[in-house]
This record gives C-alpha cells, structure tokens and sequence, in this order.
C-alpha cells in the first residue's frame, strides 16, 4: 500500500501548478457518460472504428469474416476455429474487450472469432499496438473492443432479420429497443444455422479429387440485453446480459476421412455498470461475472475433455477534469477459477490486483497520454507497465502522432496445469512496442499511414522435452516491425455518394532467439504470417440502393519455421446489393461472398468455401 500511495503521488506532481491556475473543472457535456476507456486512451496510436456502413445488414456477418475481408489483421481459419493475428503476435497477444471487461478465454488465452455476431454491438473499435497499460495482460498485438453503447434519445424500434444463404445456412434476428428520457431497454436475439457442406479441391490425394466437407456443421444461438437507468443528466446504471449457446462439429483436415468430434460452448456474461458525474469529476464502477462451460467429446478416441472457467471483475475508475488536462485513477480486482479434467489439481484458482493511472493533456492541437500500470498477479508483482503517447494536429489538416508502451501476457491455465505437460514456473510475456504515424483529413479524403516495432521476449512456446513430450517454455523472442496504411474517401455527386475504402499492411516477423544450435528458424519469417495484406472496398450509394465490391488480398503465409514450404496468396472478392423499399418497412440484401469461386487455403490443408450467396430480408417497424 505504501508503494501504491508513492506512486500515485509522483505522477501527480504536474497538477499543482495546473490545479492553482483553475480551481474549477469545466462543465461537461453528457457525451462523456458513454465515453469509453478505449477512446480516452487512443492518444498517439492508431485506432479503428468499424463503419456500419461496412458490415451490411447480414445478421450472419462474422468477426472473423469482416477482419479478413476489411482490416489490417491476418485471421487464421482452420476447422472450427478462427484467431486473429496483430502485427505478426500470435492469437493469444490480442485481447477481446466487452464494455472494457476482457473475454479471452482463461485455458487457452485465445477467442474464436467465428463465435462472434457483430451486428449484435452497435460500436466496434480495433486498436492496434499494446495497451496493457490501461487493460491488463494479452493487449500485446492489438485489442479488439465490442460495445453496446446507450443513450436515452426516445425512440421504439423493432427489427426482424431473416437470412438464406449457400451451403445450409439459415439465421434470424430479433432487434428490439424501446428508448424513454431515462429508461433504455434493447435486446438482441440472433440464431444460426450453418451445414457448411462446401465442396472442395483434396490436394493431398492423387488426382486431386472433388470431395465435400463434411461434419462441419454449425449451430448458434446469442441472446443479449441492455438494460439502462438514467437517475438524473449526470448518473445512469446499465445491466448488460449475454448467453451464448454453440454446437459445433469439428471437421478433420484434408488428411483425414472421417471425424467425429463435438464442441459444445456455453457462456453466461453479466454486467453492471454505473456512472457518475460531479464538480470533482466521473466515477465509474463496474462488476462482470463471466463463466464460460467448455466442452470437446471425441467417442473413439475416449476423448472427454471439460472446462468450467468463472471470473469475477471488480473495477473503480475515477476522472478528474481540468481545463487542458484528465486525471485518471483506476484499480482492479479479477478473481479467477477454472475446473477441467485435463489439469493436475480438479480446480486452480489465481487472482489479479492492479492499480494504473494517466494523465491526459490538450492543449492548442497537442495531446498527451501517460499512463502507469502495477499489477500484482497472485502473490507475484508484475514490473510497472508505462505508456507514452502525443499526436500533435496541424491546421486541422494533419495529424502527427506517435506511441511508446510496454506489455505483458500471463502464462494461461493450459500452459501452466496442464497433465503432465504444464510448466507452472513460466514468466509472463514481456513486450515493448513503439509506433508513429500521419493521419491527413482534407475534404473527404483521409489518409492514414503508421510505421512500427514490436518486440516481445520470453514468448512461451511449446516444445519437445527429452522425453518426446510437449510442454511451453519462455524460450522464444520475436521482432515484428513493419507498415500500415489506410485511405477513405467520399464523393457526393447530386444525390449519389461514392465511397472508397483501403488499407494495405506490411509485416515482418521474425524469432530472434534459436532453441538449439541446430534451430534454422532464426531470423525467419513467423509461420501463418504474410508480409502482405491489403483490401480495396468501393461503394455506391444512391437514394433506396446501395453497391458495394470488396477485394481482398492475403498474402502467402510459411507453415515450416524454417520457411521451406509456404501457402499460396489469393485474392477473394465480394459483391453486395442492398435495396430499400419506399412504400414498406422493408430492405433486401444480396451478396455474393468469393464471387470468382476461388480455392484456397487459409490454414494448410483446411479448405475454404467457394462462392457463397446469401439472401437478407430486413423488416423494420419504427
């Protein structure tokens, strides 16, 4: 407590001058009850906010599917699972954030991305970079942030959503929201069945013989609720619900003729949260249970493998507000427990305390961020996680901008209990990534440009022991560093609008650190990591209609450390046509997703469906 206090202490020190020039805090709008911690702290990096006008109107549209299609970040796609990848991290270095509380799942660090309805969150932010300054362990690569924002705008609305598509896809949605002064109450029902019986190419026989993809089916429902209460214009509470329900066949790869595995999915999230806003500044108070039932059952081979993980979050932030300047202060309590038949003892438990503050400034187009993060992770203290980021804004034209921060990752359940293979003495991973970027903004056009590098040491790898057993070890170091840009621009010629959306990415990864003297992956490329990857999405609005054509690039990926065998690139585009009807409370939706029937690969030997047609029939009552 004694270090805590100091700590506090010496990072105020800037705001006694500043506190004696203005005594008073400015008087402040209500938009900053739904400012999120994402945005308050995205000074100096780059950030991403999703366009609707992007996702469409399927209520089937994926996370996974937006990510390889639209942004910078490589998704690997194999059998049932799909991860993301930030500037050449692996899937576990990203952290997912509902409502600022982290989902990843506590066994194996990771989420699948295929689980994940956007539509059901009306504001998606990706953050590029780390950030475990201000949310914690795996914000390595990026953080990806789904929000359910509320405001109390009176409005009553309900939307009913059926889809058809290729392959045995069927879905439907059910959007109601019913908005008073002080009363808000939304809830999403979305339900999705996929057969996912595609035909594919088998290039690992002879012949290589036309064959169907089988056991891959899909079945998944999500329910979610908001429900808000605002007590006056400066206090509301909100409780925010999500059940998720998923069956999934898990489908072998090209090699293997037949499986038979089942993964069942169950997860229960609850939220509350309430705001207050005062003459001294807003507080903010949030609790989050989270439990998520994980189960795999593979008869013949007598596999049986159950997870039960429940976390329990307990946070406090409180912002104080200047004329030219935020303070911020922050704690956190997460209690964490898991319990598997995979793991030496029945149940493990561990618990995470962390204490973080920054300090914000603006003043005449110049912005700062300092921010400061102790965590004590069980009874063992983590080394202080700063960050540093400015952008300073020019003629309102541009945007110069650059980021300094530390990360950290802690070693998950599965690396560190598990049977015979976990290695309960691993290091939490420790990364440092430093960015800057020019953001331009003249009439509709905006440019966008970043350069990076980002090192992380002690990276945990799985490796062979003497025995021919598999267990992680700190052992590995990598040094991505590489370039991304982005470009959009808008067009309105009388009452048609054009719109054009681009990115490009250039990555290198490479491990810096060999295993042995005989490991020829020093100084490779990453595996599943391509130097290239890029879209181009070109859309055309007119009153009642809407064009939209998405080509996407992903360059090719290794699938040996040592680089000597590859995938190779492709390109996948999509047509979309969106029509809404004038007299009804209707809109229709065709898209046509890989539209030139392109085979490839995403993961080796996992195939990926051909040309896919769905069919959206919207029905909206107001």
């Amino acid at each position: 407590m004694k270090f805590y206090l100091i700590y506090i202490s010496l990072l105020s020190l800037p705001f006694n001058s500043l506190a004696q020039a203005t005594l008073d805090t400015i008087h402040l709008p209500e938009v900053l009850l739904n400012e999120s911690k994402a945005e308050a702290h995205a000074i100096g990096g780059r950030t991403e906010r999703i366009n609707p006008i992007l996702l469409g109107k399927s209520n089937t549209q994926l996370l996974s599917d937006y990510l390889t299609k639209n942004g910078s970040v490589y998704v690997k796609q194999y059998g049932a699972l799909a991860t993301p990848s930030f500037r050449g991290t692996s899937s576990s270095h990203t952290l997912f954030l509902w409502n600022d509380i982290p989902l990843n799942s506590l066994s194996t660090g990771l989420i699948d991305l295929s689980l994940l309805p956007i539509n059901s969150f009306n504001q998606l932010q990706i953050a590029y970079g780390s950030s475990s300054s201000i949310f914690g362990s795996g914000a390595v690569g990026g953080a990806i942030h789904l929000n359910n924002t509320v405001d109390f705008k009176q409005s009553s609305k309900i939307n009913l959503t059926v889809e058809r598509g290729s392959f045995g896809l069927a879905a439907h949605q059910i959007d109601l929201k019913h908005v008073s002064s002080r009363h808000f109450f939304k809830l999403i029902y979305n339900k999705l069945e996929y057969e996912n019986n595609f035909t594919f190419i088998n290039t690992t026989r002879v012949n290589r013989p036309l064959e169907n993809y089988n056991h891959s089916s899909i079945e998944s429902e999500h329910l979610q609720s908001v429900f808000a209460y605002k007590h006056n214009k400066n206090t509301k509470l909100e409780v925010h619900l999500w059940k998720a329900l998923n069956s999934r066949q898990v489908p072998g790869n090209m090699t293997v003729p037949y499986s038979t595995a089942m993964q069942y999915d169950d997860a229960n999230r609850i939220l509350i949260n309430t705001t207050h806003l005062s003459r001294i500044g807003k507080i903010n108070v949030k609790f989050a249970s989270i439990e998520e039932d994980f189960n795999y059952v593979d008869d013949p081979k007598n596999i049986d493998s159950k997870i039960l993980a429940k976390s329990y979050i307990y946070n406090i932030d409180f912002s104080h507000y200047f004329k030219i300047a935020t303070l911020n202060i922050g704690a956190s309590l997460i209690n964490n427990d898991i319990t598997s038949n995979n793991y030496q003892n029945s149940t493990e438990k561990e618990e995470e305390k962390a204490i973080y503050t920054s300090l914000q400034t603006h003043y005449k187009g110049f912005a700062a961020d300092i921010s400061l993060r102790n965590q004590i992770y069980n009874s063992s203290a983590i080394p202080l996680i700063p960050s540093l980021g400015i952008k300073q804004n020019i003629f309102d034209l541009f945007i110069i901008r650059a980021k300094s921060n530390k990360s950290f990752r802690l070693p998950t359940f599965n690396e560190r209990f598990w049977i015979g293979l976990g290695n309960e003495n691993l290091l939490p991973e420790d990364g440092w990534n430093t960015e800057a970027g020019l953001d331009v903004n003249i009439k509709g056009l905006q440019i966008g440009a970043t350069i990076y590098s980002l090192k992380v040491v002690d990276w945990i790898q799985w490796t062979s022991n003497e025995n021919g057993q598999w267990t992680p070890k700190n052992i590995k170091e990598v040094w991505s560093r590489g370039i991304e840009c982005n470009l959009q621009y808008k067009q309105q010629i009388h009452n048609v609008e054009c719109l054009i959306f681009t990115n490009y990415q250039y990555n290198q990864s490479t491990n810096e650190k060999g295993i042995s003297a005989l490991d020829n992956s020093v100084g490779k490329q990453l595996i599943y990591t391509p130097y290239h990857k890029g879209n181009f999405m070109f859309i055309l609005k007119k009153p009642n209609f809407q064009l939209s054509i998405n080509h996407a690039y992903n360059g090719s990926v290794f699938t040996t450390s040592d680089n000597s065998d590859f995938l190779e690139d492709y390109w996948l585009t999509d047509l979309s046509f969106l029509y809404e009807f004038s007299e009804l409370p209707f809109n229709l939706q065709l898209k046509i997703k890989n539209m030139k029937n392109k085979r490839y690969q995403p993961y080796e030997n996992y195939p990926a469906a051909g040309r896919t047609f769905l069919l959206t029939l919207n029905y909206i009552i107001n």
